[in-house]
């Protein structure tokens, strides 16, 4: 296990680009993972553009909604809201990381004390983050989760798997400090859970514009054969 100095020496060397989850959507999909390394980039604002461009050939028709249409841009409008609060997930998760590294630097116990009323605070913003998103989004990362099914036409249908991302202990997994960062043991453990959890909301993101790619061109299919 890595220590928090360790840490603190990796948070000062060059960032390694950020893969986007999006890769796949932009016409990369032929690369492997490790050789997808874009620029970091916001991931529910590049699924906003890949509907765009797409909303012209999809536009409603009888023949579209009897095919699934509607039910496909339903699913990709809850896809698109649950990766907006999966990127505001993250930059709480960041913000975190950053006030639990202060705490383990400081040799005050009033100071840890009072960063960790500050990241008990940031842990409680990450359900208040998932709590936002609409309905629709909340049966994918909130606590009430089911998976949408997604009629393609006849009998086929698609499932978007949900993944639980607010801050409990059967989503995220991000424990109050209890102790109030007393020891450098609840600090370093705080550190460890919040890089479970960033790796956690990857995964999610990647999965989601995994599906959404997949969506996009059964609509895109469907408009064209309308």
């Amino acid at each position: 296990m890595a220590s928090a100095s360790d840490r603190s020496a990796s948070q000062e060397a060059p960032k390694k680009p950020k893969r986007s989850p999006l890769a796949g959507l932009f016409g990369l999909n032929n690369q492997q993972p490790e050789e997808q390394d874009l620029p970091a980039m916001d991931v529910a604002a590049g699924l906003d553009r890949a509907l765009r461009r797409s909303a012209g050939a999809a536009a409603p028709t009888k023949k579209t909604e009897a095919r699934g249409g509607d039910n496909i841009r339903e699913a990709l409008a809850a896809i698109e809201s649950a990766l907006y609060s999966i990127d505001r997930v993250r930059d709480i998760i960041e913000q975190a990381y950053e006030v639990a590294l202060s705490a383990h630097e400081s040799q005050e116990a009033g100071a840890r004390a009072l960063l960790a009323e500050s990241f008990d605070e940031l842990r409680l913003s990450i359900n208040a983050a998932v709590e936002a998103v609409d309905d629709r989004a909340s049966t994918l990362i909130g606590k009430n989760q089911r998976q949408i099914d997604v009629k393609l036409g006849g009998k086929a249908h698609y499932s978007v798997s949900p993944c639980r991302l607010d801050a409990s202990p059967k989503g995220l997994n991000i424990n109050p400090p209890n102790d109030a960062f007393s020891t450098f043991e609840e600090i370093s453990a705080s550190l460890d859970e919040l890089d479970a959890a960033l790796k956690k909301a990857d995964r999610a993101a990647a999965s989601y514009c995994r599906d959404a790619q997949y969506l996009i061109g059964k609509m895109q299919e469907q408009a064209s054969a309308a």
